[in-house]
């Protein structure tokens, strides 16, 4: 019944966005009037081609609703019948409507789960120290699983942030719904963020108005700019704040938009502003990964993320008592890409925007089509699920690299890498076995002259030669940081987790003489490892942080 109330809400709403995009004038959404003499006046931003000049506006009545002067732009209203001649003008650059923007969702939360937010979890991040201003609606400032570090609002006639429509307060607690055993869960609970009450309580707003909210994110130091609304034009005011914004090192991420905005227009694109290349543009997937019908998509597409059905945060009211709805649209997809790109700023604050997106393109869920596709862009986002910069979900090591780190069993090295092609060493591959049996590494005593008891596997080498594993050379060294060979892997992993097996298959370069003949066979038959295309195994090759990673992986799963 709720949801059915809350339908025929929301078809009010998609009513009015469409009489709007139309064209046809409203009290609440008009971006034109009748001045004080009967003519008809225009709501528009003239930008000028040096700084801002209000002296041609003298004898024009108007009225100035901002100035940017970082833009060399103001918003104002002037008589329709003006504009032509102030064009003319050499002071002026252009002239533009001041166009509509509007929330971007369809009705009314398996999400986090899909992003593997969790496993993000487990690593330590939820956006601690990142701040995020999320222009919209505004946002509910009592609701118990919000917590909002600073608000303002941009919409004439109102005089604080709060949230009169619930989009904003749905998008804010995808973000950052706090970590309170009520309600949900955000991406990124324990990061900042900034209420900035863009839109009215019909979910409808102007580009200036937007923009003021821009320029004001960018004076608090924000670190993410979620804009989940969309217009179906473009505006240089909105699109110069945008790469204002990016040049003060802020991302900015947008939702892709709804089929039911915009339905006079013939568009094969998503919507603006996500359509600008300075922007994170999203659109939604179904809880099956599978793109939306009713999401715009197109090759400005860059990623997407969970948005049909997703439970958040809401207003307060006769028809969710409780602060909390069910809602989807592209605007449920952008915060879950902001949370994540928290998580990433929070793991990685060294890297660039860029190479934070390049990451995240990375690691991304490839769907459709192989690489960027119009359907799914780069793929559906996804958490950072490893600590390794050089982590890429394609690769055929990449979910057993994902699950050794999920277990703290794999570290990489200072400059955050992995670096799977690398060899391993003895001391890594002993000190990885060891973690996986969890003996105690603590203990940093040595039983060979070579180890230093201040080196970081010490104890698990330790461990591992009192457990039987391990063992050094005959001259009673053990060579920690000499690279491991092939041979010497099966034995310690066969030995450590006394696998069994029975195959009559062998390895042609295998001698029934070599010391680790029965641990190789004893890995094959259980499936472990299976060798090269030629039939051998190259038991004296060192090898790889991958593959080590991968057998390590296998023998664990099963």
């Amino acid at each position: 019944m709720e949801e059915e109330d809350l339908l025929k809400k929301l078809m009010v709403v998609m009513v009015l966005l469409v009489s709007g995009a139309l064209g046809t004038p409203s009290a609440s959404l008009a971006a034109s009037d009748q001045g004080s003499e009967g003519e008809k006046t225009e709501r528009v931003v003239i930008q000028y081609n040096e700084e801002i000049n209000v002296n041609i506006l003298k004898d024009i009545p108007h009225t100035i609703h901002y100035r940017y002067e970082s833009l060399d732009s103001v918003a104002v209203t002037i008589p329709g019948n003006k504009i032509s001649e102030l064009k003319g003008e050499t002071a002026v650059k252009s002239i533009e409507e001041d166009g509509q923007v509007q929330v971007s969702f369809q009705e009314t939360s398996w999400g986090t789960d899909s992003v593997e937010m969790n496993k993000s979890r487990s690593m330590g991040l939820s956006g601690e120290g990142v701040k995020i201003a999320i222009l919209d609606t505004g946002i509910a400032s009592k609701h118990p699983d919000l917590n909002v570090a600073k608000g303002i609002s941009f919409v004439q006639g109102t005089e604080g942030y709060e949230d009169d429509n619930g989009h904003g307060t749905h998008v804010a607690g995808i973000i950052a719904a706090q970590d309170n055993e009520i309600g949900t869960i955000g991406i990124a609970p324990d990061a900042e963020i900034y209420a900035v009450k863009v839109l009215d309580e019909e979910g409808n707003g102007l580009n200036s108005e937007v923009v003021a909210g821009i320029d004001w994110a960018i004076d608090q130091g924000v670190d993410i700019i979620n804009l989940s609304l969309t217009s179906c034009k473009p505006s240089d005011l909105t699109k110069n704040a945008i790469k204002k914004a990016r040049n003060a090192g802020v991302q900015v991420v947008a939702a892709a938009g709804n089929k039911d905005v915009c339905v006079s227009e013939n568009i094969d694109d998503i919507l603006y502003p996500a359509r600008f290349p300075e922007v994170v543009s999203v659109g939604a997937v179904t809880k099956k990964l599978n793109g939306s019908d009713y999401t715009y998509s197109g090759p400005s597409l860059d990623f997407t993320a969970p948005g049909a059905r997703i439970e958040s945060t809401y207003i307060t009211n006769d028809d969710f008592p409780t602060g909390y709805a069910t809602m989807s649209g592209s605007s449920m997809a952008a915060p879950h890409v902001t949370g994540i790109l928290a998580l990433y700023e929070q793991l990685f604050p060294e890297m660039s925007d860029s190479e934070r997106k390049e990451l995240l393109i990375s690691n991304s869920l490839d769907k459709g089509d192989g690489g960027k596709d119009n359907t799914y862009g780069y793929g559906v986002a996804q958490a950072p699920t490893t600590p390794f910069k050089d982590f890429n979900r394609s690769y055929w090591y990449s979910s057993a690299v994902e699950n050794l780190s999920q277990g703290n069993l794999i570290s990489g090295y200072d400059d955050g890498m992995f670096k799977a092609k690398q060899s391993i060493t003895r001391e890594e591959a002993a000190t990885m076995v060891g973690r996986a049996l969890q003996l105690n590494g603590e203990e940093r005593a040595t039983d060979f002259p070579d180890v230093s008891p201040s080196s970081f596997g010490s104890g698990y080498i330790s461990a591992g030669t009192s457990s039987g594993f391990i063992s050094g050379y005959t001259d009673g060294t053990f060579r920690p940081n000499q690279a491991i060979n092939r041979g010497d892997v099966a034995m310690i992993i066969d030995r450590a987790f006394k696998i069994e097996g029975s195959s009559s298959e062998r390895f042609s370069d295998v001698n029934e003489d070599a010391y680790y003949y029965e641990s190789v066979h004893d890995l094959k038959a259980a499936g472990f490892i299976s060798g090269y295309p030629d039939g051998t195994f190259l038991p004296s090759s060192e090898i790889t942080r991958a593959e080590f990673s991968l057998i390590l992986s296998n023998v664990l799963n099963q």
